[in-house]
């Protein structure tokens, strides 16, 4: 897979349904920053993405509600990019 694939699926996963829940406490997203700023590259970059795309699948969209949930089987039902994004990622 592509950077720029990578990027395109982050990027319709985080726009259309938001990001992946908790990504500042279960998700340290600070450990990507640390990893781009040490190697800023595309190699890398797409690392960071593919790893938040995979926990986004993990523990779905945050909703802003404090109810356990994941929604992202859900999606991954109703919507075809998302099971595309999934198939894509293996996160089926």
């Amino acid at each position: 897979m592509t950077y720029e694939q990578a990027y395109k699926d982050h990027q319709y996963l985080w726009k259309t349904y938001g990001a992946a829940d908790d990504m500042t406490g279960g998700y340290v997203d600070q450990e990507d920053l640390d990893r781009l700023l040490k190697s800023p590259t595309k190699a890398v970059a797409k690392l960071c993405l593919c790893r938040q795309i995979d926990y986004w699948f993990q523990v779905g969209p945050d909703d802003g509600v404090d109810i356990p949930g994941n929604k992202a089987p859900q999606l991954i039902i109703l919507d075809p990019i998302v099971r595309e994004i999934a198939e894509r990622h293996g996160c089926l």
